[in-house]
């Protein structure tokens, strides 16, 4: 089995992280105005308009467990990386919504892939199951964007997805080492537990997306479903491998402060990838490295394994 090197930050080093990026973005051509074809329009023009929506959340429930979970640890860092990263999002809402704008396409008024998985996030009403829910959306739009990217000729989205790819890299990274410390407490048997679920859940969520408007657009860009599949499970099984590092780092503290670790905060009720290459993007490798340490050249994920094994290949890292 390959070894890979996960580089982990605390939650002050994201904020300088998400500090930087904001301030070094790629030029996107806005003046090359309306590119798409009445073909692409027709193919990319509901799609892209979802994922808008997706990307166009306010965050207030996000924020408030993140600020629960700040009280509680003191870990005010990470409250405020939380905003710096939903600020990010926001910033991709703006830039498709402009996309969309400049080539006469409407914005979405429903989405009801979106309003489910808003839903699911908030179910609960902890930190750990928002972004346990919310790490199945970046990872799929790693794959997605991919896609998109190559499913046109527009320079704009070309260079808007490029964006997008390398910010969704890092939102990965964040939310997946934040999952491994709320799980840190938790034994074997339950771990491999909470990871059986998620795989459950995202195997619905890879389903569904497939399902959905969006598959044209994944089809037009190279993916078809079991090539879409593949990838899927390659990102997600290299986000919960840093989860897994980020657990064990955790768990090699001495026991008495891994025992006073608190339980992923509620909601206060007064304020209502083959693992390792998860970044499709070639032009994008030293970002790519630093997210998952030095990997093979190819990107193209391998068709050997079957839809079980992709389901199951992961689990064994729960039993390490």
């Amino acid at each position: 089995m390959t070894k890979y090197t996960y580089p982990k930050r605390a939650p002050s080093e994201w904020l300088r992280h998400f500090d930087s990026n904001r301030k070094s973005l790629l030029a996107i051509p806005w003046d090359e105005g309306a590119e798409l074809s009445p073909a692409e329009r027709n193919l990319v023009s509901r799609s892209i308009a979802e994922f808008q929506r997706g990307e166009s959340s306010e965050g207030r429930h996000l924020i408030s467990y993140a600020d629960a979970y700040a009280r509680t640890t003191g870990d005010d860092a990470y409250a405020g990386a939380i905003r710096l990263f939903i600020a990010e999002e926001q910033r991709h809402a703006r830039d498709l919504a402009r996309f969309l704008a400049i080539n006469g396409l409407p914005l979405a008024r429903h989405s009801v892939v979106d309003a489910v998985f808003r839903r699911l996030r908030n179910l609960f009403g902890t930190l750990e199951v928002s972004i346990a829910i919310l790490i199945l959306a970046e990872i799929i739009a790693q794959v997605y964007y991919r896609a998109l990217r190559d499913a046109t000729r527009s320079r704009i989205l070309t260079r808007l997805c490029d964006q997008v790819l390398r910010d969704e890299a890092e939102h990965v990274r964040f939310q997946a080492q934040q999952l491994g410390r709320l799980r840190a407490t938790r034994n074997r048997v339950l771990y491999l537990g909470t990871m059986l679920a998620q795989r459950l859940v995202f195997a619905a969520t890879c389903g569904v997306v497939w399902m959905s408007a969006h598959r044209r657009v994944l089809r037009q860009g190279g993916y078809d479903a079991t090539r879409f599949w593949a990838s899927a499970w390659q990102h997600f099984d290299g986000a919960f491998r840093v989860s897994l590092d980020a657990r064990n780092a955790c768990r090699s503290q001495p026991e008495s402060a891994l025992s006073s670790r608190p339980e992923a905060p509620r909601r206060p009720a007064a304020s209502a990838a083959e693992r390792g290459v998860a970044i499709e993007n070639p032009h994008d490798v030293p970002h790519r490295q630093r997210f998952y340490g030095t990997v093979s050249s190819g990107h193209r994920p391998s068709r050997e394994h079957g839809v079980v094994d992709r389901f199951f290949g992961g689990l064994d890292d729960c039993l390490e």
